[in-house]
């Protein structure tokens, strides 16, 4: 992983990008981290320099989740195996997404068929995109 470190850092020019990219590797197993329960009633909705934003389905849940806010935490850390990569946890009740493999890299407000992106070059669908982000 050192190896594919060095070479993206300078690549991509940001060390923020490839932290991102490592956080939401470890967001991916959300329910393992909460376990079932919480994971039903919540998911990380977007990472943002250390800090998680879930998504909660109410206020009582989300109380809940921040009662386990240390221990999420250092599960997000071991899962991610990087100490300083999470730093905070803020908790919102919002409407949760689908939680699929590749959830966790999805903006909420991308809401794009896949079939539809599958027929479209990466320009179109980056196009798409922010076009609907600026009518929000």
């Amino acid at each position: 992983m050192k190896g594919l470190d060095r070479l993206l850092t300078p690549a991509i020019g940001r060390d923020e990008v490839v932290r991102t990219a490592m956080a939401k590797r470890a967001l991916r197993h959300w329910e393992e981290v909460v376990g079932e329960g919480l994971s039903a009633r919540s998911w990380p909705d977007r990472y943002d320099r250390g800090v998680v934003f879930v998504a909660v389905e109410g206020s009582a849940w989300a109380q809940e989740l921040r009662l386990a806010k240390p221990r999420i935490l250092e599960r997000l850390r071991s899962q991610a195996g990087d100490p300083t990569l999470f730093t905070d946890l803020r908790f919102g009740v919002r409407p949760l997404r689908p939680a699929g493999p590749d959830a966790a890299d999805v903006p909420t407000s991308a809401v794009v068929e896949v079939e539809a992106e599958e027929t479209r070059s990466i320009r179109e669908i980056a196009e798409a995109r922010l076009k609907s982000w600026r009518a929000d």
